[in-house]
């Protein structure tokens, strides 16, 4: 049953602040979704009406169905919220979508009864401000003002709870190309890339390279080369396929010219991959790096560098864009992201989670699209790589081979007494596709290239942006 309300049930009141708890109190303000538009001389004037209150462990402060006559702010501790559904008679734990430390903010204004039970389950008991709402009700009336900006921290709340970013795959657009903060993120990552290189190549032919990091002289400036022209043909053919002004009539066809945009970055960049790969390959083929060297395997290395270009591109910005609103737990305004004069200290911490659950997303997307473009590039990766170091052999040649080493020990002792050939070999073929040899260290490899190269690419952004919002704030106190 519910708790019959009582008036000496939350009658207590706190204490008064001190300077160390106004100071406090009014950072969880600044935060609470009711007061986040709220400015600085006008938060002084809530925070002066607020009172400390104590609570121990599995002390109950607020009861359903009483009437709402205070809200709370948690300061310190854990708390817990049941609701008693009395159509079932069962009670449920309640949780909010939008995580504060703000209690019954929403209700205060209106006194509805309480919705939920809450108590404190720390052990060391919980640490919350409050405020009564008839003192709540008399500032408002005493700072008009303050309702308007209420009005419009929820109405962001709200606004900012129930938006998504939903940009389809085809349709990402990297944000202005800056050659050389591409450049210095590639350079960075073609050391990566060439240790990981030699061990997968080691793995695949059984031989160990001499060299973690041969020939870098032409590896790092073609692999600066490669990325920069991954990144600035994207550009330029998005803003052929989409460019920033809608154009007047549709363009037919739209969807096959944006995946045609999508490909041919991986096309186009395939011959400089060759070179890159023939780099790595020279103690198992002599043949001339520039003469000969770099076309063997040429068209299956083609299809992985498709694969790889749409990971590195678009499948790591489609990622991202649906992580960041989960670990950020909304998807923030331009004017929160941007207005950093307007509320002080308060931006400079929103700020400060913003870059940090983007850096986050930037990672995670990274990795998503990492594990999926290993994947799908593995065989295609594998072929161009047999054929480099055995330019003899066939495909057809090479694909046995590549089937006969990757086929698990287990599965080849469960087929080993199979009695139809065909069945047997086709097994073997469905295996060694599905799990091809030195997967796991080709994924790591493309993996580590994607969070390596957009999370360097995101880091220098940030740090130019951060030099031009320094520079346009000197700029307007100048005046």
């Amino acid at each position: 049953m519910l708790k019959s309300w009582r008036q000496s049930d939350n009658d207590a009141y706190g204490n008064k602040l001190t300077p160390e708890d106004a100071v406090a109190c009014a950072k969880i303000l600044e935060n609470c979704e009711m007061f986040q538009k709220v400015p600085p001389e006008l938060l002084v004037t809530v925070v002066d009406r607020m009172t400390v209150r104590h609570v121990n462990q599995n002390e109950k402060f607020v009861f359903q169905g009483q009437p709402c006559d205070r809200f709370y702010l948690l300061e310190q501790g854990e708390i817990v919220r049941k609701h008693f559904d009395e159509a079932s008679g069962k009670k449920h734990v309640v949780k909010f979508e939008m995580k504060a430390s703000s209690i019954n903010t929403m209700r205060i204004l209106s006194g509805a009864p309480y919705h939920n039970t809450i108590s404190c389950v720390s052990k060391g008991g919980c640490k919350l401000y409050e405020m009564k709402r008839t003192d709540f009700i008399d500032l408002l009336k005493r700072n008009p003002d303050l309702s308007i900006y209420i009005a419009d921290g929820l109405s962001e709340a709200l606004k900012q709870g129930s938006k998504k970013f939903v940009t389809p795959l085809l349709e990402q657009q990297q944000q202005d190309l800056n050659v050389p903060v591409v450049a210095i993120a590639a350079g960075i990552e073609s050391y990566y890339r060439s240790a990981l290189n030699a061990q997968l190549n080691a793995q695949l032919s059984g031989v160990k390279s001499p060299q973690w990091f041969p020939n870098m002289h032409v590896q790092v400036p073609v692999r600066i080369a490669y990325i920069t022209g991954f990144k600035g043909l994207r550009a330029m053919l998005e803003n052929w396929v989409d460019p920033d002004e809608e154009p007047v009539q549709p363009v037919p066809f739209i969807q096959q010219w944006r995946l045609a945009a999508a490909i041919a970055p991986g096309i186009i960049m395939t011959p400089i991959a060759s070179i890159l790969e023939a780099s790595n390959a020279g103690h198992l083929n002599s043949e001339p790096l520039l003469t000969k060297r770099w076309m063997r395997g040429f068209v299956p290395r083609m299809g992985r560098e498709i694969v790889f270009g749409l990971g590195l591109n678009q499948l790591s910005d489609y990622f991202e864009e649906r992580w960041y609103p989960i670990l950020h737990g909304s998807i923030d305004s331009d004017e929160d992201k941007s207005d950093g004069n307007r509320i002080g200290s308060r931006s400079a911490a929103s700020r400060k989670k913003v870059e940090q659950d983007s850096v986050l997303a930037n990672a995670v997307g990274s990795l998503m699209a990492g594990v999926v473009a290993g994947y799908f590039s593995h065989i295609p990766h594998n072929m161009s790589t047999y054929k480099l170091l055995e330019p003899n052999k066939s495909y057809g040649e090479l694909y046995r081979a590549f089937v006969q080493k990757s086929v698990p020990s287990l599965v080849r002792e469960e087929i080993r007494h199979w009695s139809n050939p065909k069945a047997k070999a086709m097994a073997e073929t469905v295996t060694a596709t599905l799990f091809p040899r030195g997967l796991v260290l080709r994924t790591t490899q493309i993996v580590g290239s994607f969070i390596i190269l957009n999370g360097t690419i995101n880091f220098l952004y940030g740090v130019e942006s951060k030099k031009l919002r320094s520079m346009m704030a000197l700029g307007h106190g100048s005046y």
